[in-house]
């Protein structure tokens, strides 16, 4: 039987990756860094396995990978989050035989995870992004003097909204930046870009020579924290010429594997524009393999030596809701509760698919209330979770 290890179970995307693998009939097994996760409690794992954080000791996390995959053959290993995305990638070699990866090199992952040096990749290929500004490179009264306010200064490693600081006023800049580097570390400039012309998600995974067997596009109509967050509820929409055009930053670099790209269409002149590139799994992939688009299958069968079929059509007439907890979150975090109450259980005109929430797979449920448990008994986990969501 085929045997998949789906790391980072903490995650949404690890939950749907463990639930649509073992439909397919594959002996699914979960790692995390700590026992109590929500993709651990699914009926669809078979088993579950802890190891040292790979963020806060890679050291250790890297052996205790390898300790596992020589002790128990697996196919296929899955990381969904960032830190261990990139952990994997650096032990590509090191893996018993028989056991695959689809990832790129360390360094396109980290080339491309990282604001300052995807902006500028983008700007090199002719990918359209807001106007971007590296205070490495250009001193910030300059900037401030230059700049079309309000901006966003960004951390250049952080995803989704942690560490970025709106400023309005040139004035305010330079203190901004100097508070966002002191706590965040290196981070950039750039020009705001009013989200009243939608916010888009493209996921997509790439073959070994570097082209899109699956692409899969969402407009995401909430996010937790309304910052910018993962979609606690979005929305399948088609393919159009502009997703091709963007998705040259992934064909310049020879990318392999899943990736996500953050997308505004910018009302001012009309353009989709990229705001940044996660290097990995996205979160909503729930949302992808309802609509038709076996992110999951396509996978396994492209790092065993599978040669599957491009991936040209899906739904679109489907909606995405993260009801536990995110939507519920995002209820309790606004000024005006009534209204945020009366959209959430306000009726969908389409159908809808859910992140957790599965009559199939019910004990899920349990492992949300358990990993939120153990997260507000962790400083550090909680101020994750009612900072982004995640």
């Amino acid at each position: 039987m085929t045997r998949v290890l789906v790391l980072d179970g903490r995650s949404l995307s690890a939950l749907s990756f463990v639930r649509s693998l073992s439909a397919d009939g594959v002996e699914v097994h979960v790692g995390e860094s700590f026992a109590s996760n929500v993709a651990a409690y699914s009926t669809d794992a078979t088993a579950s396995h802890v190891y040292p954080s790979p963020g806060d000791e890679p050291a250790a996390f890297r052996a205790a990978l390898l300790d596992i995959l020589d002790t128990i053959r697996f196919d296929l290993v899955v990381p969904t989050r960032d830190a261990t995305t990139r952990a994997l990638a650096a032990l590509d070699q090191a893996l018993p035989a028989g056991t695959a990866t689809l990832l790129s090199a360390p360094e396109t992952i980290d080339r491309l995870g990282d604001k300052a040096s995807c902006a500028r990749l983008a700007e090199r290929v002719g990918v359209p992004i807001p106007t971007t500004y590296d205070p490495t490179e250009r001193a910030i009264d300059e900037i401030a003097a230059t700049a079309t306010f309000p901006v966003l200064v960004k951390p250049t490693r952080a995803s989704g909204a942690r560490g970025i600081a709106r400023v309005d006023e040139p004035a305010a800049l330079a203190a901004t930046y100097r508070a966002v580097t002191d706590d965040s570390g290196p981070a950039v400039v750039q020009e705001y870009v009013d989200h009243a012309g939608g916010h888009y998600s493209i996921g997509t995974v790439f073959d070994r020579s570097s082209e899109p067997r699956a692409i899969h596009v969402y407009e995401e109509l909430t996010q937790y924290p309304d910052s910018g967050g993962p979609a606690v509820e979005a929305r399948s929409v088609p393919v159009e010429p502009w997703v091709d055009d963007l998705l040259e930053i992934l064909r310049a670099v020879d990318w392999v594997g899943p990736a996500h790209m953050d997308v505004l269409f910018d009302p001012e002149d009309r353009t989709y524009k990229l705001l940044e590139v996660n290097p990995r799994l996205w979160m909503s992939v729930g949302l992808t393999i309802s609509a038709g688009v076996d992110v999951p299958a396509l996978t396994l069968s492209l790092a065993t030596g599978g040669d599957p079929e491009p991936v040209t059509s899906y739904r679109t007439d489907l909606r995405y809701r993260w009801v536990l907890p995110s939507q519920l979150l995002w209820v309790a975090s606004g000024d005006s509760l009534a209204t945020r109450i009366k959209k959430f259980l306000a009726p969908r005109d389409e159908p809808v698919c859910y992140g957790v929430l599965s009559r199939r797979d019910p004990h899920a449920v349990a492992g949300v209330a358990a990993q939120s448990l153990s997260f507000l008994r962790d400083a550090e986990k909680r101020a994750q979770v009612l900072g982004r969501g995640e």
